[in-house]
C-alpha cells in the first residue's frame, strides 16, 4: 500500500503514514467505515500575483517612458497615443487577467476586443483615416460575438460539443467573406481574393463536425480518438 498524500510505501497493518501522519485507507475496511481519510492532499496552485505585479510595473514604466520621450522631443503626445494604446492592449490581454484568481473568459474576451477596437480607433484618428467604422469596428464586433458565443456554449451547455465546434468553424469561414467585403468598402480591394479559400478551409471541417454530431457511429469514433 501507499500513502494517499505523500506516496510513501507503507507496511501492512499500519494505521497512519510514518512520514506525514495521514490515516491509511484500508481496502479491507469494515462496512460503514469511510472509504478515504478526511484529509486529502490539496492541489497546489501557483499564485499569479507576482506575474501580475511585474507586468503591470513594466507596462506603467513603458507608458511613462513614452510620455517622457514624446513631450521632451515634440512637446505633445504625437505618435505616443498609438504606443500608449498598444501598451494598454498588452496590459488588458496579458496582465489584467492575472489579477483575478479565476478570470472568466466570457468576460475578458469582450474586454480584449474592446481594447483592440480602441487601439484601432486611435490609429485611425492619428493617420487621418476613415476606415474604423467601415472596417475595424465591424470586424472586432463580429470576432467578439463569435468567440464569446463559442466560449459560453462550450462552458455552459452540456453536450453538443461537436455542433458547437463545427458551427464555430462554419461561422469563421462565413465571417471571412464579410471581412473581405468590409476591406473592399474601406480600401477598395478586390473581392474573393482569399475569403473563398478561407471559407473552404474552415467550412469543410466544420461541416464534417456537424455531420459527425448527427451520426452516432461517427460521433463515437471521434470521441474514442479525440476525446470529444
Amino acid at each position: 500500500m501507499y500513502c494517499v498524500k505523500c506516496g510513501v510505501r507503507l507496511r501492512e497493518g499500519v494505521e497512519s503514514c510514518p512520514l506525514c501522519q495521514t490515516p491509511v485507507w484500508n481496502p479491507d475496511r469494515l462496512a460503514g467505515e469511510p472509504a478515504f481519510p478526511d484529509n486529502y492532499p490539496h492541489e497546489h496552485k501557483e499564485s499569479t500575483l507576482p506575474a501580475a505585479v511585474a507586468l503591470t510595473v513594466i507596462c506603467a514604466a513603458a507608458m511613462i517612458a513614452v510620455l517622457t520621450v514624446c513631450f521632451k522631443l515634440y512637446g505633445r503626445l504625437d505618435w505616443g497615443a498609438c504606443a500608449l494604446g498598444g501598451i494598454g492592449l498588452f496590459f488588458v490581454v496579458f496582465a489584467l487577467p492575472l489579477w483575478f484568481r479565476s478570470p472568466r473568459a466570457e468576460v475578458f474576451i469582450p474586454v480584449d476586443h474592446a481594447a483592440a477596437a480602441l487601439l484601432a480607433l486611435i490609429i485611425c484618428l492619428k493617420t487621418g483615416g476613415s476606415w474604423f467604422l467601415s472596417f475595424a469596428f465591424p470586424v472586432a464586433l463580429g470576432s467578439c460575438v463569435i468567440s464569446t458565443a463559442v466560449c459560453c456554449l462550450l462552458k455552459f451547455v452540456r453536450g453538443g460539443r461537436l455542433f458547437v465546434l463545427g458551427g464555430a468553424l462554419l461561422a469563421i469561414g462565413g465571417f471571412s467573406i464579410l471581412i473581405e467585403f468590409f476591406a473592399h468598402l474601406s480600401f477598395g480591394t478586390e473581392m474573393f481574393l482569399w475569403s473563398l479559400y478561407s471559407l473552404l478551409g474552415f467550412g469543410i471541417p466544420g461541416l464534417f463536425l456537424v455531420i459527425a454530431g448527427i451520426i452516432p457511429a461517427l460521433r463515437r469514433g471521434l470521441k474514442k480518438r479525440f476525446f470529444f
